[in-house]
């Protein structure tokens, strides 16, 4: 069949795709050219420079360093056996169950104004001290059940694998304290909107989630980090080193869960870029596409139109 002048064929339409992609791919992507100039711009300071050797150090330190002390097996056993000895004091178990007893005993007096009702009022006098007097025990119990474990930890060190299981053991949780606040965070953003009843499309919905839960991640981890800060420093105080070791651990341990954060953070934000620069370049194809067909289906029906007469006066 005979090609009409002016009316592209599909072969020749796929050609210039073809080239189109082939001239994008020796010129590349402008995102990622724009990437890779401003990193190499950044490398060649020496803050950047430091910042990266502390970054790899931080996630080092927080995630595959051993311990600097060495502990034996007969260290680890003593360790153990003064752990469970700090846990199983009886008379710490003893006195919170008199305690428990006593103000369950007292509060069944504490009906609505008790202080105004007789004999409740009497009733209360009498037996709170009693429940006071037991919490008082099992406040001194427990300052005793910290000294021992303080001894415990004191006696592997800080430097050990026990003191990087518990800083790894903080880290963590205040971690995943974060990232539940912002999942929370952002359900209920996405609840709040659902409920408004906006009228918009659903890549405005999309990029607006996105945009709602990389901000929330970033808020939670953030407040995480800083929450983690002020636990290290508990930390590494029960274990009773001296000041040049824990200023040392503190630094280090912050910079190492900085570096996770950071980590992360990054990720999150490269995911998103990638995903939006990838829908601008599907969205610009869709067009040319859509392009390249509406203009040869015009120029069909003119000569349809042409054919049948449509154009004699």
């Amino acid at each position: 069949m005979r090609r009409r002048p002016g009316h592209p064929s599909t072969n020749a339409a796929d050609s210039d795709a073809m080239q189109r992609a082939r001239y994008a791919n020796d010129e590349g992507d402008p995102g990622v050219a724009l990437v890779k100039a401003i990193t190499g711009k950044a490398l060649q300071s020496p803050k950047v420079r430091v910042g990266l050797v502390l970054w790899a150090v931080g996630l080092f330190f927080m995630l595959l360093a051993p311990g600097l002390s060495q502990v034996t097996p007969e260290m680890k056993t003593t360790y153990d056996n003064m752990v469970v000895e700090a846990a199983n004091m009886p008379e710490y178990h003893e006195a919170y169950a008199k305690f428990t007893e006593a103000q369950a005993y007292a509060d069944e007096a504490k009906v609505w104004f008790w202080h105004f009702r007789e004999p409740y009022k009497t009733l209360v006098e009498q037996r709170q001290p009693v429940a006071d007097k037991w919490a008082a025990e099992v406040a001194r119990t427990e300052l005793e059940r910290e000294d021992k474990m303080k001894k415990a930890r004191a006696y592997v060190g800080l430097w050990s694998d026990f003191g990087l299981a518990d800083v790894r053991a903080q880290f963590w949780s205040a971690f995943e304290k974060g990232k539940i606040f912002a999942q929370q965070q952002t359900f209920y953003h996405m609840i709040m909107r659902v409920l408004s009843a906006r009228d918009e499309d659903i890549l405005s919905t999309v990029l607006n989630w996105v945009f709602v839960a990389v901000m929330n991640f970033t808020t939670g981890l953030l407040g995480a980090l800083f929450y983690f800060f002020f636990s290290l420093v508990n930390m590494v105080f029960s274990y009773q080193p001296d000041p040049l070791s824990a200023t040392a651990f503190v630094v280090l341990g912050f910079i190492g869960a900085a570096s996770v954060v950071a980590s992360y953070l990054f990720a999150i934000y490269g995911m998103n870029m990638n995903d939006a620069s990838t829908n601008c370049v599907a969205n610009d194809s869709n067009d040319d596409e859509h392009r390249e067909h509406s203009l040869p289906s015009s120029l069909h029906q003119a000569y349809a139109y042409d054919a049948h007469g449509g154009g004699s006066t």
